[in-house]
């Protein structure tokens, strides 16, 4: 072969490789894929339940890391109840290159401005728990949501209250025919909370259950709020509160511990308990323990590792190039809803 021929060859040989290696399968899926990097971007990593999904994740990336033949690359970032902070942090991953951003949003209805920045570097953006609204999660097809179904959560905490009614027997402590009940709420703003609250309410009293709320309060997920707010209304109501319905579990600890602190410091005139019957929503550990024991009612399991689940689904596929249609429970507006599950006595 000449030597004009043979550098002709060559020539051909690397455009051919070239193309070769940037050739793409019909579902526009890359053939060789050898590194993902994933930026999660959260809104405060204290947040109990945020921190749960974050470990699974951890978990998952690096057990998912050894079953494929490509590299995960994936980094946290804790906004700290920031937006701006956050949309920051979400600049640098994309300045970084970054094929996938999973996004724990802190304000949801902020939500267009880092969609805008998704699309404009073509990153594709998974949200997770703190859901944007309808209108901008149509800003851009590579936008998806992992959560759950807030209102069957908020059914399931009414059919707990209507499982166990019957076998409750000093469910009504004044005999008035009416459950008063005090509520304790998740953050505001948060589509989670007021689709909870209403769904449960309605549940009871669509069985013909008659309630009467005496007091209603925010209580940001926290423990240590929820607590201070229960000190509070003890105060003022004493052992007369028949019932507690909270939005998440924390929250129905905090509830725990003020009844707990109460007895043990003044007790009551028969020597008995200061006890209201509690229902949470999340389904931790701690909260289940207090199922076994008695002190809730019952919990419902927000299931944080199939969340997980479906967030490092979503964005595995999607730093692939891959059609994300075959991650579970995936539906037609690109939001993946995790089911619930009743967690009773």
């Amino acid at each position: 072969m000449k030597k004009t021929g043979r550098k002709r060859f060559f020539v051909l040989l690397m455009i051919t490789a070239l193309l070769t290696g940037c050739s793409f399968s019909g579902n526009g899926t890359a053939d060789e894929v050898k590194e993902i990097r994933i930026g999660v971007l959260l809104y405060n990593q204290d947040d109990m339940f945020i921190n749960d999904m974050m470990e699974y994740m951890d978990v998952g990336f690096r057990e998912k890391e050894k079953e494929e033949n490509f590299k995960i690359t994936f980094n946290f970032s804790d906004a700290k109840g920031n937006q701006t902070v956050q949309n920051d942090q979400a600049d640098k991953y994309i300045e970084q290159n970054y094929d996938v951003l999973c996004v724990n949003l802190v304000d949801r209805t902020d939500a267009a401005i880092m969609i805008d920045k998704g699309k404009k570097a073509d990153i594709p953006i998974v949200f997770f728990n703190r859901e944007p609204v309808s209108a901008d999660m149509q800003r851009w097809e590579k936008t998806y949501y992992v959560g759950v179904d807030a209102a069957e959560g908020g059914r399931m905490q009414g059919d707990i209250f209507l499982e166990k009614y019957y076998e409750w027997p000093e469910r009504d402590k004044n005999g008035d025919g009416i459950i008063q009940y005090v509520l304790l709420e998740g953050e505001q703003g948060h589509q989670d909370t007021t689709i909870r609250t209403e769904s449960c309410i309605k549940r009871i009293t669509s069985a013909g259950v008659k309630l009467e709320r005496l007091e209603a309060e925010t209580a940001n997920w926290r423990r240590s709020q929820a607590k201070e707010i229960m000190h509070e209304w003890l105060s003022i109501y004493g052992d007369t509160i028949e019932l507690a319905i909270c939005n998440n579990d924390e929250m129905g600890l905090g509830v725990s511990d003020a009844f707990a602190e109460i007895e043990a410091n003044v007790g009551t005139e028969e020597g008995g308990k200061y006890y209201c019957p509690v229902i949470g929503l999340d389904g931790i550990p701690e909260a289940v323990e207090e199922v076994r024991e008695g002190c809730f009612l019952g919990t419902v399991l927000n299931d944080a590792k199939g969340q997980a689940q479906g967030v490092m689904d979503l964005a595995i596929a999607l730093g692939k190039g891959e059609n994300p249609i075959k991650v579970e429970y995936l539906r037609d507006d690109r939001s993946v809803r995790v089911p619930h599950k009743i967690i009773l006595h």
